[in-house]
């Protein structure tokens, strides 16, 4: 049968079986847990598939996008993936109980028969103890083991880091500074620190490191699989450092365009672990009209929810009576015809300009204008919603 051509081989299998002593229920879980954040996954996989992929069998592309991520995972915190139980009564759970035998070298204190009996016949307190012991210097190497892995990769992660660094470009754009590219426009490391500040053995074992291949620990033996070589010092390796150029934090601006408008945001960029994030301060504080200028309120509403207030309430236009009728009473006068000047020689009365409110209140349909200020402020709570906040450390 002719290979699906959306069907592909996910290429550790063997290394997670092994590593998961070839536990398919964990990745099962994984699944049924993470399957939301992952692309292209619309719920958990059946474990025929599971049992597929790892095997070997090709599946579709998503689940072998997945496994990739999972096996990321697994290589970013070992010892959370296999870390074993404290007690011996918490054995069964993690693996067979002819595994443990075997990986805790068990026949060197009592036979098969008696540890398996261990359920149903409580052992004495020196087997009990001679088991605990064997469990506990076991667990012990393994944490270390993948400590030790953690460390390395670590080394490993900042050399290539150093080999190819991330950046943030930054402009200074007349008084304000953004990030981007452009004229004059400069670059400051972000990301991981790589060797900056480590020793030469530290750099000279992270050198020898990246040669080679780092496969997850062995969990039965408690053992790295790859050989760790002795480290050549490199004293002249060049690492940028990672750290705050312009203080902890500054105001800034983002220039963007929305609808066709170019508009200028006013940040804050403060420094948090290894780069400057972004805090809003004024959305919208600008717009491009042959200058800069402030936005008034309509246009505002437009830019943030993307409508206009186009009537309002009675209750609104009613609390502006007096207001709305002087300054039409005044406008009207101001702007009379020359048919209007011989036919009302004192000018227009207030009471024509009183029923022309009367009438324009009366027209308005309330349920319409009170819908649709409502929905402006619902999308503007949506929009202020998605704006940036600092990010506080715990």
């Amino acid at each position: 049968m002719a290979q699906k051509i959306d069907s592909v081989v996910f290429q550790e299998a063997d290394a997670i079986k092994q590593f998961l002593l070839g536990q398919n229920k964990r990745v099962e879980a994984w699944f049924a847990e993470n399957w939301e954040r992952l692309d292209d996954m619309t719920g958990p996989i059946h474990k025929s598939t599971v049992s597929k992929a790892l095997s070997g069998t090709p599946v579709v592309e998503p689940v072998v996008n997945a496994l990739d991520v999972m096996f990321d995972e697994i290589r970013a915190d070992p010892w959370a993936w296999c870390e074993p139980p404290e007690s011996i009564d918490d054995l069964a759970p993690y693996a067979p109980m002819n595994w443990w035998f075997k990986t805790l070298e068990l026949s060197k204190v009592m036979s098969w028969s008696r540890f398996e009996a261990m359920r149903t016949r409580p052992f004495s307190e020196n087997q009990r103890e001679d088991v605990q012991q064997r469990l506990s210097e076991w667990r012990e190497r393994l944490r270390r083991v993948c400590d030790q892995f953690n460390r390395d990769q670590a080394l490993v992660r900042a050399l290539e880091s150093d080999e190819e660094p991330e950046y943030q470009w930054w402009v200074r754009d007349g008084d304000g500074i953004r990030l981007g590219r452009g004229d004059g426009a400069f670059r400051r490391r972000v990301g991981n620190p790589g060797l900056h500040g480590r020793s030469d053995d530290e750099i000279g074992m992270a050198w020898v490191l990246a040669d080679a291949t780092l496969t997850l620990p062995d969990v039965a033996r408690a053992e790295l699989t790859y050989s760790r070589p002795q480290g050549v010092p490199v004293a002249d390796h060049y690492s940028e450092p990672v750290e705050p150029w312009n203080g902890q934090e500054f105001s800034g601006i983002e220039i963007a365009e929305v609808g066709g408008q170019q508009v200028k945001h006013r940040v804050c960029f403060y420094w948090y672990g290894d780069r400057y994030h972004v805090e809003d301060v004024e959305p919208f504080a600008e717009i491009w009209d042959d200058g800069w200028r402030a936005p008034s309120q309509d246009e505002r509403d437009l830019l943030e929810t993307g409508m206009q207030v186009t009537s309002m309430t009675k209750a609104q236009f009613e609390a502006q009576r007096n207001e709305w009728i002087d300054r039409a009473w005044k406008a009207r006068n101001a702007n009379m015809t020359s048919m209007e000047r011989v036919m009302k020689p004192d000018g227009i009365p207030r009471s024509e300009i009183e029923a022309d409110f009367q009438s324009r209140l009366d027209g308005i349909d309330d349920e319409k204008a009170c819908d649709e200020q409502r929905e402006i402020a619902r999308r503007r709570n949506a929009f202020r919603r998605g704006l940036r906040r600092r990010t506080i450390h715990p």
